[in-house]
């Protein structure tokens, strides 16, 4: 079977770090990923039957990661309208939206005036590609970012926002 859907990425250290700044109430999770992206440059790349979309890590990881397990959740089974990823920083400002029924998951890329002219070209209409694909690779980009998170900062795997992660990928990967 052919890649219908395809998430590419890479990262390397920075040569010079950018500043880093904790913030008091966010979790030890979303602190670690901040630190991670303050010593770490690189981009993931979403590839929907060949309509690709680049990404930075920094600042577009950051803006969707919270919301990534609870969407993948949500299309494990049948939904009844459109879930949204939403890049929204300055310069990108590209929504995905996703619908699934039965095995199939069906992709709309919704940009914007603000939207970078990467995406302008991104198709206005569904896209229909395999769930099982569709999910198994955002499970694998997610799982590589918590190594690396990991690899950082080994504490992290004790840490309560890290371990309610883990559990919500785990339960979408037990469904695929």
């Amino acid at each position: 079977m052919s890649q219908e859907f395809q998430i590419v990425y890479w990262w390397k250290k920075r040569n010079k770090p950018t500043s880093f700044i904790k913030i008091v109430d966010a979790s030890k999770l979303s602190i670690c990923l901040d630190y991670f992206l303050s010593i770490y440059q690189g981009q993931f790349t979403v590839s929907v039957r060949g309509h690709e979309a680049y990404f930075d890590l920094d600042p577009d990881l950051s803006t969707i990661f919270e919301a990534i397990p609870k969407v993948l959740t949500k299309l494990t089974k049948d939904t009844n309208h459109a879930l949204e990823i939403d890049f929204f920083e300055q310069g990108t400002d590209v929504g995905m939206l996703m619908e699934r029924q039965d095995n199939v998951i069906q992709i709309r890329f919704e940009t914007a005036p603000g939207s970078g002219m990467r995406f302008k070209f991104l198709p206005e209409t569904y896209i229909t590609v395999p769930a099982k694909q569709f999910l198994e690779q955002w499970l694998q980009f997610i799982r590589d970012v918590l190594k690396a998170l990991l690899e950082l900062q080994p504490e992290l795997v004790s840490d309560e926002s890290y371990q309610q992660y883990c559990t919500q990928l785990e339960r979408v990967e037990s469904q695929v």
